[in-house]
């Protein structure tokens, strides 16, 4: 696998009901199939047939590991199975993409990491808001050097996502639950791709506000980073004011969005009621409740807003690209939104299989990221300092 122009890869999709996005991505890709797909519902496997026609569809994750038409594998599961899941793959010999969060403790991560490097096969975990072109872009120009050493991060995200509609693991933290885990696997992994050298601690504080939904809805943070820089990180899901209101109203896809009236995602899990909420978790998911403007342009997609400072400037985003303060003027430098974080993501994972280059954001970077929320709980509960270890 030599020519990355014309290695064909085959996916397989494990837990078919969470990988829409990822299902598409794969499909956008003029290298990569998906011939497979495992889901214990039988309401998912019948809409992935009718998807997927050609496809194979298993009862369980052992058939498709086991299938010698996969090369690659998408884990989509709940985390608790991810490791279990991760682990089957790799034995089978294929390389594995595994949505974040990556594992449930560190532990348990770096038995992967290790499987995976044993076996020959490729790592990676889908944090695909760190594969965005618009952070890979900010990364580029702090290596270029022209605004000086990286000095500062400070981001924030106000949004709605405690009550989108969630299943219940999705509502413990024991389970992979809250926004640590969650949201925070993209938000610190951002902040890791920005800051170009890995976090040395973190001081952190979390929040469980409702106690109808009993786990983490906020956190605020404090990482230092072993290059010197620091950064400033907060996330706030309870529905009240939301971050796009500082600025342009683009959300995580790319796309210009409508707020569906104040607190739109409180009314509609109320109106759902429990019985409803699955349900309301699946339209989500199928894109049926996406509050569209109607501008049918992508942009780059924004998790929340993200100041970047130098020594001699400041990046922030804008639609269309950045915005670049430095000593002389401000300016936009724009590039195409075309691509999103998710197709970045298998392509890199393609490129890898096709070249045999280890992926940037391989296990060991995954791990990393991991250990980052793993010490944001745990300063939250002991409130104190956390001192990262980074061994594998």
């Amino acid at each position: 696998m030599n020519d990355p122009s014309s290695t064909p890869v085959r996916f397989g999709i494990i837990g078919v009901g969470a990988a829409n996005a990822e299902m598409q991505a794969i499909t956008r890709h003029p290298h990569l199939s998906i011939t497979a797909a495992a889901d214990h519902d039988p309401a998912a496997r019948e809409r992935f047939r009718e998807r997927f026609p050609s496809a194979a569809c298993y009862g369980t994750v052992e058939e498709l590991c086991a299938s010698a038409d996969v090369d690659a594998v998408f884990i989509g599961t709940p985390t608790p199975l991810h490791t279990a899941h991760a682990l089957l793959a790799i034995e089978g010999g294929k390389h594995v993409i595994v949505a974040k969060p990556m594992a449930l403790t560190f532990e348990d991560a770096q038995r992967t990491v290790r499987a995976a490097e044993r076996a020959g096969v490729f790592l990676m975990v889908g944090h695909t808001q760190g594969y965005e072109p618009v952070i890979s872009k900010i990364r580029e120009i702090i290596a270029g050097g022209s605004l000086g050493a990286l000095r500062m991060i400070n981001s924030w995200y106000y949004t709605d996502w405690l009550y989108r509609g969630r299943v219940p693991e999705e509502l413990e933290t024991a389970r992979g639950g809250g926004v640590v885990y969650r949201q925070g696997a993209h938000h610190f992994d951002v902040l890791r791709m920005i800051g170009g050298s890995e976090v040395r601690s973190v001081r952190a504080m979390t929040g469980a506000w409702d106690a109808s939904r009993p786990t983490e809805g906020s956190y605020a943070a404090f990482l230092d980073f072993e290059g010197g820089a620091a950064a400033t990180v907060v996330f706030n899901g309870y529905d009240h004011f939301h971050s796009v209101e500082l600025g342009f109203p683009i959300g995580e896809g790319g796309q210009r969005v409508t707020s569906g009236g104040y607190a739109f995602a409180r009314r509609a899990l109320a109106e759902a009621g429990e019985a409803g909420e699955a349900d309301l978790k699946r339209r989500r998911r199928s894109g049926e409740l996406r509050r569209s403007s109607g501008d049918p342009k992508r942009y780059h997609s924004f998790y929340g807003l993200t100041i970047v400072s130098c020594e001699r400037g400041d990046i922030r985003q804008s639609p269309d690209g950045l915005i670049i303060y430095d000593e002389q003027e401000r300016r936009e430098v724009t590039f195409d939104a075309d691509r999103t974080g998710r197709d970045v993501m298998v392509d890199e994972m393609y490129r890898a299989i096709a070249s045999g280059e280890p992926p940037l954001h391989d296990g060991r970077w995954g791990l990393a990221t991991l250990e980052v929320c793993l010490a944001v709980l745990e300063s939250g509960r002991e409130r104190r300092e956390v001192l990262l270890r980074h061994p594998l």
